[in-house]
C-alpha cells in the first residue's frame, strides 16, 4: 500500500476503534487523542519509545503545572478579586512551563502546554474543580484520571506507527513468478 493510503486506513482504523472502545471506558478521550498527536509531534515516526516517554513527561507535567494552578485559583489566599487573581495564577503557571523547558526532558514546551490545556478542558466538566475532588483519589480527579489516558493515547500513537509500517511493507513474496 502506498504510505499516504497506509497513513490514512491506519488512522482511519485506530480512530474508530478508540472512539468505541471509549464509550464504555471511564477515561476521557480527548485527553488520549492530544497524546497521539504528541507521539508523532515528539519524533514517533523515527523514536516510538522515546517518543512515549517523552509525551509523558512533558503532557504529565503539564497536567501537573494545571492541576497545582487549580488548587491555587481555589485557594486564593490573597484580597485579589478571581479577576485578578486567575490570569496572574496562570500567568505564574505558563512561566514555571516555559522555565522547565530549559530542561531537556522538558524542552518541546507545546507539548506541556497541552497537558496543561487538557486538564482545564477536563476541569470544566461541572463538578471536578473543586478542592475536595482534586485532592481525593477519585476517577475524577486530573491527576487520577489524566495520566493513564495520556499514556494509552500514546501507546495508540505507538500502533499508528506500528500500523503504518505494516500497511505501507511490500507484500510478501509468495515465490510464485509472474
Amino acid at each position: 500500500m502506498k504510505p499516504l493510503a497506509a497513513l490514512v486506513c491506519a488512522n482511519v482504523m485506530l480512530a474508530v476503534a478508540m472512539t468505541f472502545s471509549m464509550q464504555s471506558a471511564p477515561l476521557p478521550m480527548w485527553p488520549m487523542v492530544i497524546a497521539w498527536a504528541a507521539f508523532f509531534h515528539l519524533g514517533g515516526m523515527q523514536h516510538a519509545p522515546s517518543a512515549l516517554l517523552a509525551v509523558l513527561a512533558h503532557a504529565v507535567f503539564g497536567v501537573a503545572v494545571g492541576w497545582l494552578a487549580a488548587l491555587a485559583i481555589l485557594a486564593n489566599p490573597t484580597a485579589l478579586p478571581g479577576s485578578v487573581w486567575v490570569p496572574l495564577v496562570v500567568g505564574a503557571a505558563v512561566g514555571l512551563m516555559s522555565a522547565a523547558s530549559g530542561w531537556s526532558r522538558l524542552a518541546v514546551l507545546p507539548v506541556c502546554v497541552y497537558g496543561f490545556a487538557a486538564n482545564w478542558a477536563f476541569l470544566d466538566v461541572p463538578g471536578r474543580f473543586d478542592p475536595a475532588v482534586l485532592t481525593a483519589l477519585r476517577a475524577d480527579n486530573v491527576m487520577i484520571a489524566l495520566p493513564p489516558a495520556l499514556l494509552i493515547g500514546g501507546l495508540f500513537g505507538w500502533a499508528n506507527v506500528r500500523l503504518i509500517a505494516r500497511l505501507s511493507a511490500p507484500a510478501a513474496d509468495s515465490g510464485r513468478s509472474a
